[in-house]
């Protein structure tokens, strides 16, 4: 019953009362017990004029009740984070941990909690309910077999957001990550979205922040290589290979298993490809950078502030070192490693991996599979998890033979620019 419909019922229930009605009768007429005909009777006997109301549970002693001059202080931050009409606030954030954020920064001390700050954004009718991004996503198979993140660097997602066109100047495109555990992010700009500019991106950014065990992709033409050639290793999955970061290919046409990087490709193309009139591609990169470094500015403070890092004790970054350089007219070799890959069987118990048809069989029709391939042996494992609570089942292994042979991975000092010695 809705909240008016039972205030509805609470005026019925004093009608029939001031009629005579005896409260047994009013119970069984209203589906309600003898002790709330009562209650309400009492309630409204007080001579209260909305005695039908719900009494509040709020003690009346409220010390930690904040005063007049900090709630407004609060309802400006928020107003003045949202408008973001200034250079400091062009791409703020505007929610509780970025007012905290705010009143940290003008010096407020004893700020209050996060809670504290949702209430009174509530309270001032500054809170609007959005709808969930994955909201009305299909609901297919009956469990999806992802990673539990477990630190910085364990997960990144990395995705295009293309096309888009600057007048004037023409086609852009941006590369895209986000880093799942502290949601850090990065990115950059480009005027084609070959796997060359990829791995330019990824160099530079494994050099800045840090090389991942797992990059997570859609199924993008440029991610996987050859489009028709069956176990064809493109450009990229032979970089991530040989410098030992296993790739995981989320299933076809399901861009919500990626939700962390297609929340950040939303907030990118609201605050800044449709707030903004670039001229060309230095002008958008320029702005960029701002956009990220804001973004993870604020991903830092949430980080630092409310979460609980005892759990990260003993845990190392690796980095490429800056003098790394490589000659991308060199195709790579394929080096040992796994590549994963998570698959929806179709109603003819198959998957496709790499352009290739592969048999799982018909008892698990639209089921996920979790199917790895190891470079190494040249194997293809598949594994099914019925649930979270069940361990994964080695479904099927099969022989993977690879169209070249496969070598030990070249170390990075072989990529290191050599400086000369000469005086």
């Amino acid at each position: 019953i809705t909240k008016e419909g039972e205030i509805d019922l609470r005026k019925s229930c004093i009608e029939l009362i001031e009629q005579g009605v005896k409260v047994t009768e009013i119970a069984r007429e209203l589906n309600r017990s003898r002790e709330w005909v009562y209650k309400w009777e009492a309630r409204w006997r007080t001579g209260d004029p909305e005695w039908y109301l719900n009494e509040t549970k709020e003690p009346h002693n409220k010390p930690n009740k904040i005063d007049n001059g900090l709630e407004q202080t609060i309802v400006e931050s928020r107003k003045k984070l949202k408008r973001r009409d200034t250079p400091e606030t062009q791409y703020s954030f505007c929610g509780a941990i970025a007012i905290h954020q705010d009143l940290d920064g003008s010096g407020i001390e004893n700020k209050p909690s996060l809670s504290t700050i949702n209430r009174v954004l509530k309270r001032n009718d500054l809170v609007k309910t959005e709808e969930s991004q994955v909201a009305g996503q299909p609901k297919l198979g009956k469990h999806y077999p992802g990673l539990k993140v477990r630190h910085p660097g364990h997960i990144q997602q990395l995705d295009l957001v293309t096309p888009l066109y600057i007048s004037g100047y023409g086609k852009v495109i941006s590369v895209n990550r986000i880093d799942v555990f502290t949601s850090l992010a990065n990115l950059n700009q480009y005027q084609a979205k070959g796997a060359d500019n990829i791995i330019n991106f990824l160099i530079s950014d494994w050099k800045e922040f840090g090389i991942p065990i797992y990059l997570q992709l859609d199924n993008e033409g440029a991610f996987r290589g050859s489009l028709y050639h069956p176990r064809t290793f493109g450009k990229l999955m032979r970089f991530c290979l040989n410098f030992g970061v296993e790739i995981i290919f989320i299933p076809f046409n399901e861009p919500w298993r990626n939700p962390y990087i297609e929340s950040f490709n939303s907030r990118f193309n609201d605050m800044l490809w449709l707030r903004q009139t670039f001229t060309d591609l230095h002008h958008m990169r320029n702005e960029a950078r701002k956009f990220r470094d804001k973004h993870n500015n604020y991903q830092q403070y949430r980080h630092d502030t409310f979460f609980n890092k005892s759990s990260l004790c003993g845990y190392t970054t690796s980095y490429l070192p800056t003098g790394f350089m490589l000659d991308l007219d060199t195709l790579l070799p394929i080096t040992r490693g796994r590549i994963h890959f998570i698959r929806l069987i179709d109603e003819k118990g198959y998957i496709t991996i790499l352009n290739e048809p592969i048999y799982v069989g018909l008892s698990l029709t639209f089921e996920y599979v979790w199917t790895v391939i190891n470079t190494g042996n040249q194997t293809l494992k598949i594994f099914h998890q019925p649930s979270d609570k069940l361990p994964k089942v080695l479904v099927k292994t099969l022989n993977y033979s690879l169209r070249e042979p496969v070598k030990n991975r070249i170390p990075i000092t072989a990529f290191l620019k050599k400086v000369s010695t000469m005086s």
